[in-house]
Parts: structure tokens; C-alpha cells; sequence
């Protein structure tokens, strides 16, 4: 029980594993998610990221057993953890790919829009629920939504607190891809293997210049670009990208 750390292939897989209850999350295991995507943000030889659950769901949320105790401190504290698992997602340089079926629900939705890439099954069931239970959104769900959506949808999805087939995310922009069930876990590892053979530091610098965009002016983005490119001529990876260009071959990307 708890969270699952692997890494093969260049890749890092990151599993919630707790399936008797549906893979939700403990207070501990946020801590365990967080240290876990530190690890594989500091690890040179990870160069993609997978986040998936145990069994036949990604996750059900937080433990609602450990929801309202200790007061306004104890609710403070959760969030602080949730939080930082968060960041410790969005955050990393490395491309993350979440893989879903089953449940996917309330914050582990926002954890899993805080991948660069989702692929559900097509009957996986995504829910922000909060409204069921009294609460606001969090773990990112309100800004994360309207990342992806309509400022009308995002409301009508967290206003209703109904749930959204993967098929729907798909169609919704939610997710990249929807599929039998039995395809989600090979389609995420292709992926992943795809973002493990790219240029590690050129992809993670294109994630940071995205999560700026929407913030930013025209002449912002040229500028944050502007001191961008020059670090990226002198990595190896392109000095290896361009010889082979040149040379009319395949390019054996090291991370570097």
C-alpha cells in the first residue's frame, strides 16, 4: 500500500497503489507523490514520467475518512501537502504522462491535468465532486480546467460535480487520447518511451515557455525565447540533433 516507484527504460512509473479503496490517497502518501516526482526530477536518467493507479482505477481522490479533522490547522496542513505535491507534478522539467481507467476523481483529476499528457480509457469516470461534499475546488482544478476548457464548461462540469467519461475528456480536449481499457497502460508506455529518446532539457525548457504563455505578451514570449535559445546551442543534444540532420540518420538523444 502506499505509492510504487520504478524506473526502466529511461522512464520513471509512479503508481498509486492502494486499490482495495478505489487508490484514494492518504495524507502520508501526497508526501510519498511528492518525494516521488522530486526523485525523478533530480534523476538524470529518468527522461519521461508515468503516473497511473493500482488495479482497475487511477484514483478516487483524497481519503474522505481524513477529511475536516483537527480544525482550521489540521485543514491548513492537508493543504500545504496537497500542495506541494502538486507543484512537485506541474513543476517537474521532465514530459509526465497520466494514465487512467477506472475512477479518477477530485484532486487526483487536477493531478492528472497537471500532466503533460492523459490517456483514458474510454469508460474511465473523472469527476470533481466537491460540490457533493460541501467544499470548493482544489488541487488546482479551477485554474488547470480552464486551461483546457471553455470558462461555460469549466463551470458546468465543477457546478454539476457530474462525471465525464474518457471518451468525453477527449472530446473536451481533456485528454489527448481514449481507448479500450486494455490499450491504456501500452499506449502511456509508447509515449513515454517516444519522450525518453527526446531531447530532455529542450523539452523541459518548451514546458516552462507554455506554462507561461497564457500570461504573457507577444513580446514577452519572443523575450523569454530569447534567453532560452542561446542555452540550448550549447547542449549536446543539439550539437548531436544537428550532425544528424546533416549526416541524414536517426538522432541518438542522451538527455544533455
Amino acid at each position: 500500500m502506499g505509492i510504487e516507484y520504478s524506473v526502466s527504460e529511461g522512464i520513471a512509473t509512479i503508481t498509486i497503489n492502494r486499490p482495495e479503496r478505489k487508490n484514494a490517497i492518504l495524507l502520508a502518501m501526497r508526501t510519498e507523490i511528492q518525494h516521488a516526482f522530486e526523485k525523478a526530477q533530480d534523476d538524470d536518467d529518468v527522461r519521461a514520467i508515468i503516473l497511473t493507479g493500482a488495479g482497475n482505477d487511477f484514483s478516487a481522490g483524497a481519503d474522505v475518512g481524513e477529511m475536516g479533522g483537527g480544525g482550521t490547522r489540521g485543514s491548513l496542513m492537508r493543504m500545504r501537502h496537497m500542495h506541494r505535491m502538486c507543484r512537485a507534478i506541474a513543476q517537474t522539467n521532465k514530459p509526465v504522462i497520466a494514465a487512467v481507467k477506472g475512477v479518477c476523481i477530485g484532486m487526483s483529476w487536477a493531478m492528472a491535468l497537471s500532466c503533460d499528457v492523459i490517456v483514458a480509457a474510454e469508460d474511465a469516470r473523472f469527476q470533481f465532486a466537491f460540490r457533493h461534499i460541501g467544499l470548493a475546488p482544489d488541487g488546482g482544478a479551477a485554474f488547470l480546467l480552464t486551461r483546457y476548457v471553455p470558462l461555460q464548461r469549466a463551470k458546468e462540469i465543477l457546478f454539476s460535480g457530474r462525471f465525464v467519461s474518457g471518451a468525453e475528456a477527449a472530446q473536451l480536449g481533456l485528454a489527448l487520447y481514449a481507448l479500450p481499457g486494455e490499450e491504456v497502460a501500452a499506449k502511456a508506455l509508447e509515449l513515454a518511451r517516444g519522450f525518453a529518446q527526446s531531447p530532455t532539457i529542450a523539452i523541459g525548457m518548451a514546458k516552462r515557455q507554455l506554462d507561461a504563455a497564457p500570461a504573457q505578451t507577444f513580446e514577452q514570449a519572443l523575450d523569454f525565447e530569447a534567453n532560452i535559445q542561446p542555452l540550448m546551442v550549447t547542449t549536446e543534444d543539439f550539437k548531436e540533433g544537428t550532425s544528424a540532420f546533416k549526416e541524414k540518420r536517426k538522432p541518438a538523444y542522451r538527455g544533455n
